[in-house]
């Protein structure tokens, strides 16, 4: 009788314990909370309304982002239009691939993704950690190939103090649907690149010429390696994995936080979904033709558009490593199905110091896609939560017209020598 009650009291404690463990492993995303309040298409939010509506746009606007918009609106340097949902969905060939390999990748130990073909891996994520890495950049990025040109301004509070320029690179190597050559490229199949992604400062000309270089590695535990060229040393200098969150020529911009979350996914990190419910959101915009117009002298720090009501995961990332600036990551992701018009896109993250504290946040000021679904950010918004300073890009993509044309682009651009001779 001993021993039966001793077996008895193991078992109980067995499930006691671990049940709650394969429970989360399990986890399923909890059911979308559906705004029902008074703001709505056809509401315009302006300094006159804006305490009026406050207590409702605290439901409806990250902590961070309720910051940063209420000082444009309060100060009358933009409004808030609400408007019906538009949808434009993502590239015929992405969702192709999407379809075509759907059931086939799994969660491996450590929080390896395998069996990962092309598309998102989990059209229909059923935990915290497929969520993630439907989110990845190597993943999520709807183009192959970009070419950019950037402006970033950046202010204390809403006033203006400097700003800098750039042309941005990035190529993806493995699964590519949509810019030839698809599929693998040599560099992921000899060497595990996922992505390259390389920038050069235009001006001011105190530090034109800079130069920074960062080469993404598929496998999860293997470091990224950048490199940056500095002009006025005429030297190029290696980078590790904490410069990934030094800021870029005193902005607010840090390399880790590009789309909301660059870092990489790492066998260490832990993931929830907090939430998921509705958050209000800037509409999407197609071509360069619907392009907002943004003027830092007139609109300071905000952009000027129209906002949509669309629901939203909020996922909690909690790092586990105390060598790295943040704690943790809370991300906003569009929950819209595929289907619908979705593509698991970030619209927003906040970034918490190693005391917990919230300290940085970025994300979309005009999201946009060009008539074949490619992707691109028109705007976008770096801040630091406890400082009250932001950074502004305000940029356009080279692919929007006759991308077909022009890609793909030459390999030296993604070497700092390539670079160096465009200048």
């Amino acid at each position: 009788m001993i021993k039966l009650g001793r077996v008895h009291f193991l078992t109980v404690f067995m499930i006691w314990v671990l049940f709650p463990v394969f429970l989360g492993a399990a986890e399923e995303l909890p059911p979308r909370q559906k705004y029902t309040g008074p703001i709505k298409p056809g509401i315009v939010i302006t300094k006159e309304n804006w305490d009026h509506y406050l207590p409702e746009l605290q439901k409806l606007l990250p902590p961070s982002k309720l910051k940063w918009y209420g000082m444009g609106v309060k100060e009358g340097l933009v409004t808030m239009p609400i408007v019906k949902n538009t949808y434009y969905g993502t590239t015929k060939n992405k969702i192709e691939a999407t379809r075509k390999y759907a059931g086939t990748s799994r969660i491996g130990a450590g929080n390896q993704l395998l069996n990962w073909v092309a598309g998102w891996p989990f059209p229909e994520p059923k935990n915290a950690l497929e969520l993630a890495w439907n989110l990845n950049p190597s993943i999520s990025r709807t183009g192959d190939d970009l070419k950019d040109f950037v402006w970033f301004g950046l202010f204390k509070g809403s006033k203006y103090e400097k700003h800098f320029t750039w042309e941005h690179f990035i190529r993806k190597y493995r699964a590519r649907t949509d810019i030839p050559p698809l599929g693998d490229m040599p560099a992921f199949t000899e060497r595990d690149v996922a992505t390259t992604e390389a920038l050069l400062i235009t001006e001011p000309d105190e530090v034109k010429g800079f130069i920074q270089l960062r080469t993404v590695y598929w496998g999860i535990d293997k470091a990224d390696e950048s490199y940056a060229y500095i002009p006025a040393l005429r030297r190029v200098r290696r980078l590790t994995g904490a410069d990934f969150t030094d800021p870029l020529l005193g902005s607010d911009a840090v390399s880790d936080d590009f789309e909301v979350w660059r870092q990489k996914i790492d066998s260490r990190m832990k993931f929830m979904v907090l939430e998921h419910r509705d958050f209000l959101v800037p509409r999407e915009y197609q071509g360069m033709e619907n392009k907002p117009v943004y003027d830092y002298k007139k609109h300071g720090p905000c952009f000027q558009v129209e906002w949509e009501i669309r629901p939203h995961w909020v996922l909690e990332v909690m790092i586990n490593n105390p060598d790295y600036a943040y704690s943790k990551r809370v991300v906003y992701i569009d929950s819209t199905p595929l289907d619908h018009g979705g593509k698991y896109q970030p619209y927003w993250g906040e970034q918490y110091d190693q005391r917990g504290r919230l300290w940085k946040a970025n994300g979309q000021g005009a999201p946009a896609v060009n008539k074949k679904g490619l992707y691109y950010l028109f705007n976008w918004m770096y801040m630091n939560y406890q400082t009250n300073h932001y950074t502004v890009m305000d940029g356009y993509p080279d692919y929007f017209k006759d991308f077909d044309k022009k890609y793909p682009l030459p390999e030296e651009v993604f070497s700092i020598k390539g670079l160096l001779k465009a200048r």
